[in-house]
């Protein structure tokens, strides 16, 4: 059983009255869940408090507040279980439509042209502990200490090493590759105590991603963190230059540069 909680992020509580009556609405469909709005500062303390040693050390170690993100959406829903939803991202229909008492868990494809094994990451849905979050979370915290992708956020933190996550567990489990894309898959894996429910596209319309009027909202200025950031991924690591980069990075004026926040890739 997935646990009722509702998690967000951002960097501030202070949101746009349009951003905070979609969020009210959503609250209200779903009476039984809690929810909780978690800000950078809160998103540290919990990593620090929650997971000293080797993950809090990692964690410690991106340079960039969306990898933070991305690596505490996982370590969240392993403590406690339950839903997370990017802030510009929506709960369309009432949750108990969507989930059923048996779920351990709702993965569902992303349509995104370009990769054909891809998974929704701006809406995660988990009970407590499972195991795909921590191959996830294992594979993360590998990536960071040996520094493999130091200019790639999709693979360090994001989509990409989510999709791996998901590919191991199966194979591991099950021996065959997972299923392909298909908007009418519904169909849930079990052994050994691990289940997990496959299920659509893009949660078929059950939540959706990024209302383009509310991210001009919580982006006023049109620029995010990741277009502008020309940080390397980890402290203390070195960003990889090509001619490509030295180009974009010219054409940045300073005014460019300064910090925007965005809780999702």
């Amino acid at each position: 059983m997935i646990e009722k909680h509702i998690f967000q992020s951002w960097h501030t509580n202070k949101l746009d009255p349009t951003i905070q009556a979609r969020i009210d609405k959503f609250k209200k469909e779903n009476p039984t869940y809690t929810y909780k709005l978690y800000l950078d500062a809160d998103i540290d303390r919990f990593v620090n408090e929650t997971y000293p040693g080797e993950i809090a050390e990692a964690y410690n170690r991106l340079n960039t507040i969306v990898a933070k993100v991305d690596f505490w959406r996982y370590l969240i829903l392993y403590t406690y279980g339950g839903v997370y939803v990017d802030i510009d991202s929506n709960i369309e229909k009432p949750l108990d439509t969507l989930i059923r008492e048996e779920d351990q868990a709702i993965i569902t494809s992303e349509n995104r042209p370009g990769a054909p094994i891809a998974y929704v990451q701006w809406a995660l849905i988990f009970q407590k502990g499972h195991p795909i979050l921590k191959k996830t979370v294992d594979m993360i915290v590998d990536n960071i200490k040996n520094n493999r992708y130091p200019n790639n956020i999709l693979k360090m933190t994001g989509p990409i090493v989510f999709a791996e996550a998901i590919q191991a567990v199966h194979k591991t489990l099950f021996q065959e590759e997972v299923p392909p894309k298909d908007p009418m898959l519904d169909r849930t894996y079990k052994k050994d105590g691990i289940s997990y429910r496959f299920f659509g596209i893009d949660y078929n319309g059950y939540l959706s991603f990024k209302n383009l009027e509310e991210h001009s909202l919580l982006h006023p200025t049109g620029k995010t963190h990741w277009h502008t950031n020309t940080k390397p991924l980890l402290k203390g690591g070195r960003r990889k230059r090509n001619r490509k980069t030295k180009r974009r990075r010219r054409l940045f004026t300073p005014a460019t540069r300064r910090r925007t926040r965005v809780a999702h890739l």
